[in-house]
């Protein structure tokens, strides 16, 4: 039956309109591999207002790159990251399962935040995995390293790999980072950690740029 389907979409059709609305349907099992992590792909985008002035933005709002201290030429917003080199997705995780994969180069966290978790000197740490509503993963030179709350733990035995993807089921509260190998229909994934949590509300896909580093949100055709 169509239910049967974990990437059901219902297509309601109108004149000179076609609203796509999602169903989540709970009790399936975990992905095990790529291309069962690829039904729940999302296409996600930079929020340039939310990135700190030292963060550059560009390729459509699907990169994102720190040189130096260099500021960007931009003006100061109450949702703008304040001090910690960070920038946001403009997507939303909320009652949904979503995968998404990046590139990148030089010391970055990759993770996801609380949407209202705070970004302003006032607001205490800020940075991803440096606070109780968000999550990092980094490569810290010799291995991987989850961060939450200030703590992290060291992920051993598993290679660099410039390529990180992330799986979120935010009703069942899973966040869920590996690393992603080969290349073309012949890339696989290697799970690095697992968090099992309760996520209380929105998250959004989010990167701490270390200077002279990158990211780039990968696109998959539609």
């Amino acid at each position: 039956t169509p239910l049967s389907d974990p990437s059901i979409t219902r297509t309601f059709l109108f004149p000179f309109l076609a609203e796509k609305v999602s169903v989540y349907l709970p009790n399936i099992p975990e992905p095990t591999c790529r291309a069962e992590l690829m039904q729940y792909w999302m296409n996600f985008s930079l929020d340039d207002k939310t990135a700190n002035k030292m963060l550059w933005i560009s390729d459509g709002g699907s990169k994102v790159c720190r040189r130096t201290e260099e500021v960007c030429p931009v003006l100061d917003r109450p949702e703008r990251y304040e001090y910690s080199p960070q920038v946001l997705c403009k997507e939303g995780i909320w009652n949904m399962r979503a995968y998404w994969e990046v590139e990148y180069s030089g010391w970055v966290v990759i993770g996801a935040t609380y949407e209202g978790a705070g970004r302003r000197a006032n607001s205490g740490p800020s940075g991803l995995g440096e606070n109780e509503e968000s999550w990092g993963l980094c490569w810290s030179g010799t291995c991987y390293q989850i961060w939450f709350n200030g703590l992290n733990k060291d992920i051993k035995d598993v290679p660099f790999c410039s390529t990180i993807g992330v799986y979120v089921d935010q009703p069942v509260g899973i966040i869920s980072f590996y690393v992603v190998s080969g290349e073309g229909a012949e890339r696989e994934v290697k799970l690095l950690h697992k968090v099992k949590t309760t996520i209380e509300k929105k998250i959004l896909p989010g990167f701490w740029m270390g200077i002279q580093s990158s990211c780039t949100l990968a696109k998959r055709a539609e």
